[in-house]
């Protein structure tokens, strides 16, 4: 009776059908939260980049004085809600409150002034582990640029 205890366990201590299974089962939910990690700094990233691309965007067309004129209506915009459009222009995808866009002077200012184009946006994170570490599940984004406008004619 123990010789043949002692081959079936033996015979277990070298069975290892389930073992990759269990291995897998550990390793997988370490392995999506590096996916999900890459995919979330990714999209942080290209709102970043994109956020400061439509604030330069908005303040170089801001020192020109130039104005934007209405799709609809076919006439002129002010200055600052042209400047608006072009940030809206630029983040499409995004959505920008445009509460969170502030230029000074709020008039876009005149030549040879200084012009301050600023956008703050809430970025709101899509992984769940990620969330709680940080405040309330978002970042607070923002970007500001500074410019003194040309010699332009009102």
């Amino acid at each position: 009776m123990l010789a043949g205890s002692r081959t079936a366990i033996q015979k277990l201590g070298r069975n290892s059908s389930g073992q990759g299974l269990v291995e897998f089962a550990i390793v997988l939910p370490l392995l999506m939260l590096l996916f999900f990690g890459i995919f979330e700094f990714g999209r942080f990233y290209y709102t970043k980049m994109t956020l400061q691309h439509a604030v330069r965007e908005a303040t170089r067309f801001a020192v020109t004085g130039n104005v934007l004129t209405d799709p609809d209506t076919g006439k002129p915009i002010d200055r600052a809600g042209s400047i608006v459009r072009v940030i809206q222009k630029n983040t499409k995808d995004l959505h920008v409150d445009l509460d969170g866009v502030s230029i000074t002077p709020a008039d876009g200012g005149g030549p040879e002034e200084i012009v301050r184009v600023a956008v703050d946006f809430r970025y709101d994170l899509t992984l769940p582990l990620i969330d709680k570490f940080v405040s309330d599940g978002h970042v607070d984004i923002s970007f500001a640029t500074a410019m003194r406008n040309e010699a332009f004619y009102d």
